[in-house]
């Protein structure tokens, strides 16, 4: 008795193209993709452009000038009546070097210069004045951990002086603050960093 041979159905290949469609939005959709791990900090608010100031002359005092370079040393670069002058500054020094600098508590003449303010809701406050800043400027060789180790005890500085400026004037934390008292102590101590193209220094 001879043996019949059954037809296999032929596949749609349109319908394969579909599916095969559905399949790569669902795993796009469904997948998260890991990023690398940076410095989470929040920006300053956008300044409307007709308050914005451009061609600012900063005393030379109110600059904090901070190089690294690309055998991951930091420096400090201070122009005096002398000339210039660089200190080379250990990681583990850094937070408090930066700390003096934004609240100069003794007044010293080659930090910021003092400033009586009006701060609503603190009234008349002598803090260091509003035209200070931190220049950041790194070499392209310098390495991402020491540009990362940088960036964390700048911002540990700050965080000092919101701490202990809340506890002086409303004897609680700043984390623990009122969002209308946290405006307050950061209008008293703003965020003043900026940070400079790489390039190799000389």
């Amino acid at each position: 008795m001879a043996k019949t041979k059954k037809k296999v159905p032929s596949i749609n290949g349109s319908s394969m193209a579909d599916i095969s469609f559905i399949l790569l939005i669902f795993f796009l959709i469904t997948t998260s993709m890991d990023t690398d791990k940076g410095i989470k900090r929040r920006l300053p608010p956008l300044v409307p452009k007709e308050e914005q100031r451009q061609d600012i002359e900063i005393n030379d005092r109110n600059i904090m000038q901070l190089l690294v370079n690309r055998r991951d040393q930091i420096a400090i670069l201070k122009k005096t009546s002398a000339g210039d002058r660089t200190i080379i500054v250990p990681i583990d020094d850094l937070k408090n070097r930066v700390k003096e600098f934004i609240v100069n508590p003794r007044n010293n003449p080659e930090l910021p210069e003092k400033e009586v303010r009006d701060i609503e809701g603190l009234g008349r406050v002598e803090v260091t004045t509003s035209s200070y800043a931190i220049s950041l400027k790194n070499e392209v060789e310098t390495s991402y951990q020491m540009y990362i180790n940088v960036q964390n005890e700048i911002l540990k500085a700050y965080n000092e002086v919101w701490d202990e400026f809340a506890i002086a004037r409303f004897r609680t934390a700043y984390k623990e603050l009122s969002v209308e008292k946290q405006k307050q102590v950061l209008e008293a101590y703003p965020m003043h960093v900026s940070e400079m193209p790489l390039s190799n220094l000389k």
